[in-house]
C-alpha cells in the first residue's frame, strides 16, 4: 500500500476532504478554520461548505472542503475523499465516515484511541492520525469540544504550513470576533498542545469490501424531500445526537417514583419504561437509553424526586478492551 501524497494532489488535481462529526461539536468551525488557513496562500483555490440535516442539535453533520493549485471546477459532495476527519467517535456508529477513501488515504481522529486502535476498530488502511481533542478542551478551553484540535491535525496531516502559521491563522480569525485576551491565550495553549498530542501511524486494517460507495438505488425509507441518510430517517438512532461521554441513567432504588408521569409525557422519543401499579397509577422502571435517546434532558428536569441523571460514560471497544 502507497500513502498517497497530499501536497502532490494538491498541487496536480484537487484535495478533497470530508468530515463527519455532530451539529454543535465544532466540526463546522474546524473547516472554516482549515479554508482560512488555505487561503493564506495567494495560490491556492478553496471549496468549504457544511451540510446540515433537518434535525437538532447532535444530529449527524458533514463538512466539505476541496482545495488546489489549479482551478476548481466540480461543487458537488465529496464522496471520494483523500482525507476523511472523524469529529466524534460517536458519529461513527451510524455514518461510514472512511466510505470512498482510497487505499493509502489519510484518516484524522478525534480520540483517546491509538492509530493502531482506530484502524483496527474501524478497518482503515491508510495514514492515521489521532488526537485527544476534548481532552485537550477540557484541560485548555474549559469545554470538551475537540475543533482547535482536528484543525491542528488536519492542517498537518495537509502539509505546507508551518506550526507559527497554523496557530496565527486560527488566533487571528478571533481576534476578529473580538475575543479577550485570556481566551487567546487559552486557545493558543491548546493550539500548542494539540500538535503534541497528535500521533500518527501507517496501517493496512481494510478488508476489499470494506468502505466501498454503494449505487444509489432510490430514497427508500428516507422521508419526502430527504436527499441523504444524514437526514432523518427510521433508521437514524438518535441516542447517537447525545453529548459524547455522557449517558441518561435512572435509579430508584427506593422506589421514590410519585406516579405523576411527567417524565413519560416529556419524553419526545417514548422510551420511559412503566408498569400499572394500583396506588400510583404508573410506575416508571427505567428508560432505553441504548438507541433513541439522546440526553435533551426534559426527563431530569421535570421528574420531581430526581430519579434521572446525566452520568459519565465511556464506550469500551471490544478489540481495545482485550489488548
Amino acid at each position: 500500500m502507497t500513502i498517497l501524497d497530499l501536497q502532490n494532489i494538491l498541487q496536480r488535481s484537487v484535495l478533497e476532504i470530508r468530515g463527519d462529526g455532530k451539529a454543535g461539536g465544532g466540526l463546522v468551525l474546524a473547516f472554516q478554520s482549515l479554508a482560512n488557513l488555505c487561503l493564506r496562500d495567494p495560490d491556492l483555490h478553496v471549496q468549504e461548505w457544511p451540510f446540515f440535516s433537518s434535525a437538532r442539535r447532535g444530529a449527524n453533520i458533514r463538512s466539505f472542503l476541496r482545495t488546489s493549485r489549479r482551478p476548481i471546477t466540480v461543487a458537488c459532495e465529496v464522496t471520494r475523499p483523500v482525507l476523511s476527519v472523524l469529529m466524534n467517535e460517536g458519529t461513527a456508529r451510524s455514518i461510514d465516515f472512511a466510505q470512498g477513501v482510497p487505499p493509502g488515504g489519510t484518516f484524522v481522529i478525534n480520540t483517546r484511541h491509538t492509530p493502531e486502535e482506530c484502524a483496527r476498530h474501524f478497518q482503515l488502511s491508510g495514514r492515521v492520525i489521532t488526537v485527544p481533542g476534548d481532552d485537550i478542551g477540557d484541560k485548555y478551553l474549559k469545554h470538551s469540544i475537540g475543533n482547535v484540535s482536528v484543525y491542528v491535525a488536519t492542517a498537518r496531516a495537509i502539509g505546507g504550513f508551518d506550526l507559527d502559521t497554523i496557530i496565527g491563522s486560527f488566533l487571528e480569525t478571533l481576534r476578529k470576533r473580538h475575543v479577550p485576551d485570556s481566551v487567546l491565550e487559552r486557545n493558543r495553549a491548546a493550539l500548542l498542545a494539540s500538535a503534541e498530542a497528535a500521533h500518527e501511524a501507517v496501517c493496512d486494517e481494510a478488508g476489499a469490501a470494506d468502505h466501498r460507495i454503494t449505487s444509489w438505488s432510490g430514497y427508500g425509507e428516507l422521508p419526502v424531500g430527504a436527499q441523504s441518510a444524514l437526514r432523518l430517517s427510521q433508521s437514524n438512532r438518535t441516542a447517537d445526537y447525545a453529548p459524547s461521554g455522557l449517558r441518561l441513567k435512572f435509579e430508584d432504588a427506593a422506589l421514590a417514583c410519585t406516579g405523576c408521569a411527567h417524565c413519560i409525557t416529556n419524553c419526545p422519543e417514548g422510551i420511559i419504561r412503566f408498569v400499572p401499579d394500583a396506588q400510583r397509577g404508573v410506575l416508571v422502571t427505567g428508560v432505553d437509553v441504548s438507541t433513541f435517546c439522546k440526553l435533551c434532558g426534559e426527563c431530569i428536569a421535570v421528574c420531581p424526586e430526581h430519579l434521572f441523571k446525566d452520568v459519565p460514560f465511556e464506550e469500551v471497544w471490544e478489540e481495545v478492551a482485550t489488548l
